[in-house]
C-alpha cells in the first residue's frame, strides 16, 4: 500500500522547542525503570506529541508505551527479526520499524496496522525520516544504505560508498544532506537530492555507533566505538573539536531537542563468568550518561547509569529521556528534567 504524504505539512528533524539554558536543560533524575521485556531493547522512539513511547526488541516486536501512565499499549509483531531502528514522522501519522531480517514495517499510527512493508539490502540498522517525511533514509549491512520515497514505495537513491556496514543513519534538520556511519570507520555526507558523496570525513579508529545533526543543522556528531566522540561543521563536514571522556565503547548518541547539548552513553559492562548454559554473567559496573556543550566542546556534566545502555531517545520538548538497558536483565530507564 503506498502512503500518501501532505508535503505541506513539514517539521524539521527534532520539531522546534524553547532552547533551554544549558546550565540547567541537562539536569535529569531517574524516575523509573520498566522490566516488561522478553528480549533485549534494542532501539527506543517518542512520538512527536510526547504521548507515545516505541521500544524496539530482540523478540521481533515493537512494544509502545503510555508516556503518562507509563503502562503498554499495544505490542507490534509484524517484523521478521530483532527490531533495531526505530522512527516516527514528523508529523506522527506514521512508525518505521527496522529489522535484522532486511525488512522495514511502516504502521498507521492511528490504527497501528501495517500500511507498508520494505525489502532492505540487508540487516537494517538505523531510520531516519526527512524534514517532510517524503523520504525514508534506511541503514543497512553489506555497505549500502537507502532513500526509500514513501508516496511511491519505492526506492529513490542508493547510497553507495562505504567499505563496511553501514549502522547509523541521520538527515540533516532542512533535508538536503544525509550522514551516515560505518564499519568502515568513516562518516559519510551525501547530497539528498541527487544521492551523490559529498565528502568522506575520516578521524575514528573504530565503528561509528551513531551519527546526529544538532536541530539548527550547524553541527554534526559522530560516536565511535572508539570511545570518542567528533565535532564536524554541519555544512562542509570539517572536523571542529573531538570529546574525550568515555571509558569504554561509546553506544549512544543525541541531541537534547532545541540545544546544543549533546548525551553521550556508554556500554561499560564486564563478563566476569558464565552461569547454565553458557549464558553470560554480567558485573554491576556503572555506566555513564555524559552531556557536551557542543559550542564550546567542553564536558557538562557525567551522571551514572545503569548498564548497559543499548538506546537513547529524548521526548520533543525535553522533559523525558529514555535509555534501554540489556544484559542479565532488560529494561528501560525513565529520567525526568528537574
Amino acid at each position: 500500500m503506498k502512503i500518501k504524504i501532505v508535503l505541506a505539512v513539514a517539521a524539521i528533524l527534532i520539531p522546534a522547542v524553547a532552547a533551554a539554558a544549558v546550565t540547567s536543560s541537562h539536569n535529569y533524575e531517574k524516575i523509573k525503570s520498566l522490566s516488561d521485556f522478553k528480549g533485549n531493547v534494542t532501539s527506543i522512539a517518542f512520538s512527536p506529541s510526547g504521548k507515545v513511547v516505541a521500544i524496539g526488541t530482540s523478540e521481533k516486536t515493537v512494544v509502545l508505551w503510555d508516556a503518562a501512565s507509563w503502562q503498554v499499549i499495544k505490542t507490534l509483531n509484524e517484523n521478521d527479526g530483532d527490531v533495531n531502528a526505530v522512527v516516527f514522522s514528523h508529523d506522527g501519522k506514521y512508525l518505521a520499524s527496522g529489522d535484522k531480517r532486511n525488512k522495514v514495517m511502516v504502521f498507521d499510527t492511528q490504527t497501528w496496522k501495517r500500511v507498508m512493508k520494505i525489502k532492505a539490502y540487508n540487516t537494517v540498522n538505523a531510520l531516519s525520516f526527512n524534514k517532510d517525511d517524503s523520504i525514508l533514509a534506511i541503514a543497512c549491512d553489506d555497505n549500502d544504505a537507502m532513500l526509500w520515497n514513501m508516496q511511491k514505495d519505492s526506492l529513490f537513491k542508493k547510497l553507495k560508498g562505504h567499505q563496511r556496514d553501514v549502522k547509523s543513519i541521520a538527515f540533516s534538520p532542512d533535508g538536503t544532506k544525509v550522514a551516515t556511519g560505518s564499519s568502515d570507520n568513516t562518516v559519510i555526507l551525501w547530497d539528498s537530492a541527487s544521492g551523490n558523496m559529498m565528502k568522506t570525513l575520516t578521524g575514528h579508529t573504530n565503528d561509528i555507533a551513531a551519527v546526529s545533526f544538532s536541530p539548527d543543522g550547524k553541527y554534526l556528531i559522530s560516536g565511535s566505538r572508539d570511545n570518542t566522540i567528533i565535532i564536524w561543521d554541519g555544512k562542509s563536514g570539517n572536523k571542529i573539536n573531538v570529546l574525550n571522556g568515555h571509558s569504554s565503547k561509546m553506544a549512544i548518541l543525541s541531541f537534547l531537542p532545541g540545544s546544543n547539548v549533546v548525551s553521550s552513553g556508554d556500554s561499560n559492562m564486564t563478563v566476569r563468568g558464565t552461569g547454565p548454559f553458557g549464558i553470560p554473567i554480567y558485573s554491576e559496573d556503572t555506566c555513564k550518561i555524559v552531556f557536551w556543550d557542543a559550542v564550546s566542546a567542553k564536558q557538562i556534566k557525567a551522571m551514572s547509569s545503569d548498564c548497559d545502555l543499548s538506546s537513547m531517545a529524548y521526548s520533543t520538548d525535553g522533559k523525558y529521556l529514555v535509555t534501554g538497558h540489556n544484559g542479565s536483565t532488560n529494561y528501560i530507564t525513565v529520567w525526568g528534567r528537574k
